[in-house]
């Protein structure tokens, strides 16, 4: 699902804090996420993206904030990306999103990952739905990547990966497909974390 246009920010908000749920019931898990450094730097994402859908001016308080976010972050998040609800940025630093990224519903990003052109050409990528980008990974250019993929860590990915796969590699190659169900917890965390496993195979 393509984000959709003058959403209510608090519904956005919402569907980021309810993620965090998935660690486990209670308050902790929750006021945990919210005094992360990827919460901070999408919540402010959140409500200058609500301002500029509506063609409100907000600079140069904007530039000012944007700027710290990206100092005491390392996380950059233009405010003409196009997210959609429920974004979950595990740990923080080295993240760099394209002013034309667009990236659809549930998706989870880690540490380190590029959302972006190949070279000041070419345009963003587009990222589907419950796709889990893994730390260090590239994805560069105007490709796709389906719903329900997995983007291993520190793979580079320059060309369309079809929904329901597993793309590691440099430069990425679809590992397999997944055929029903979540990934098992212990693929997902492997992929996502496990240093070189986006390394060509």
């Amino acid at each position: 699902m393509i984000p959709g246009m003058r959403d209510s920010v608090l519904r956005l908000i919402l569907a980021d804090l309810a993620r965090f749920h998935e660690e486990g019931p209670g308050l902790r898990p929750m006021i945990r996420g919210m005094l992360s450094q990827g919460f901070q730097a999408l919540l402010v994402y959140r409500v200058f993206r609500w301002f500029h859908e509506r063609g409100i001016p907000t600079q140069p308080v904007r530039f000012v904030v944007e700027r710290l976010i990206e100092i005491t972050t390392g996380i950059c998040i233009p405010v003409r990306a196009r997210i959609g609800p429920g974004l979950r940025i595990c740990h923080y630093g080295g993240i760099v999103l394209h002013p034309a990224v667009v990236v659809g519903e549930g998706c989870t990003i880690f540490h380190g990952v590029t959302l972006g052109d190949q070279g000041l050409s070419g345009g963003a990528p587009r990222i589907g739905d419950r796709v889990m980008i893994g730390a260090g990974a590239k994805v560069l250019g105007s490709i796709e990547v389906g719903d329900d993929c997995l983007i291993g860590a520190n793979a580079v990915v320059v060309s369309s990966v079809p929904p329901a796969s597993v793309a590691v590699g440099v430069p990425a190659k679809i590992r397999r497909r997944r055929e029903n169900g979540d990934w098992p917890r212990t693929e997902r965390s492997r992929l996502t974390h496990e240093r070189g496993a986006g390394a060509s195979r």
